[in-house]
């Protein structure tokens, strides 16, 4: 499917027009495979409203590597179909360059009705996700940052929100901005070693089954205020998490660890917990030739803080809800 061909009138209706068939041009999402573009078709609502056709994978190797009873789509997947809708509506009609590197400072995501989650089983899962495109900063007709609101509507209901405030660099400033703050070139993912460090948390514990999808090693309980702390450990061949080698940790990995920290501490079994609500800044670039410490404090109401600390600075801090799902609703007669 061209871009052409993706291109909508302004007037155009609401989400029944969208097409689920094929999947989007990778490079709209920043994909080198295939397989990990879940995008399938987009249309402009309005001046600054838009709305992206979403299909679940059925077996995919990370995606689909949850243990969640009953089964509902793994909030890593809905945070990555949201990281992609906005960037197709940032390149078709922001203006983006597909050379711009995006650089997200803050996201917050909130899953409100879970039983809209259940997955089918029987046939894809598939969703809109509605964006609003807010306080638009441009230098010229350059777009500098942006404030992306989503709403995820599955089923024609409304199951959460995420809202991604994102910057935007063209190529050539994003490795001057990395040059500068590192004071030298960063390695490539492509470059580091291969092999793992320390002892991986048994994926059953954080919800997995495959152990090549759990980032968490070095596991501690310290106490003391201290419910957790672990060491990051995000495989840099991982298909997903590296689908294309990168010069840091990538968001999505962030997200994915500070989940696992957050279930990890929710207590056992693992596969009644859900993280329902994300919320994370990004202080700076996670290195990928530095230790990271992962430390897990309570915060109240079912939420845990994720600290992320490399070379004694927080890069990254994250917060997360974890609902238990024996207590989910039934089955909607739709097979939900």
């Amino acid at each position: 499917m061209t871009i052409a061909e993706q291109e909508r009138p302004e007037a155009a209706p609401a989400a029944a027009e969208l097409a689920y068939q094929r999947s989007m041009d990778r490079v709209l999402v920043h994909r080198r495979a295939v397989m990990e573009v879940f995008v399938t078709d987009a249309v402009r609502l309005g001046d600054d409203t838009f709305a992206v056709a979403v299909q679940a994978p059925r077996a995919h190797s990370y995606y689909n590597d949850h243990t969640q009873r009953p089964a509902l789509l793994d909030p890593l997947f809905l945070l990555e179909a949201a990281r992609q809708a906005v960037t197709v509506v940032a390149h078709q009609w922001l203006g983006v360059a597909y050379d711009t590197s995006f650089l997200i400072s803050d996201w917050t995501t909130e899953f409100t009705d879970l039983a809209a989650l259940r997955a089918r089983g029987d046939a894809p899962d598939e969703l809109v996700i509605e964006v609003a495109a807010r306080d638009l900063k441009r230098r010229g007709t350059r777009l500098l940052a942006a404030t992306l609101e989503c709403v995820f509507v599955v089923g024609g209901r409304r199951a959460g929100t995420s809202a991604v405030v994102a910057g935007y660099l063209s190529r050539d400033g994003y490795t001057a901005h990395r040059e500068k703050s590192r004071g030298n070139v960063p390695p490539s993912s492509s470059d580091m070693p291969h092999t793992r460090v320390g002892t991986p948390v048994e994926p059953a514990l954080v919800g997995r089954e495959r152990a090549g999808n759990v980032v968490l090693t070095d596991l501690e309980r310290p106490g003391g205020g201290i419910a957790l702390r672990a060491t990051l450990d995000v495989p840099v061949r991982h298909p997903a998490m590296y689908d294309h080698p990168l010069d840091h940790v990538p968001a999505m990995a962030l997200m994915e660890a500070a989940r696992q920290a957050a279930v990890l501490t929710a207590g056992a079994p693992a596969e009644r917990r859900y993280a329902r609500a994300f919320g994370a800044t990004f202080h700076r670039f996670v290195e990928l030739d530095s230790p990271v410490t992962v430390t897990v404090t309570p915060s109240g109401d079912a939420r845990r803080t994720v600290d992320f600390r490399q070379d004694g600075v927080s890069v990254c801090t994250a917060e997360i809800a974890v609902a238990d799902l024996a207590g989910s609703p039934a089955p909607d007669t739709d097979g939900r």
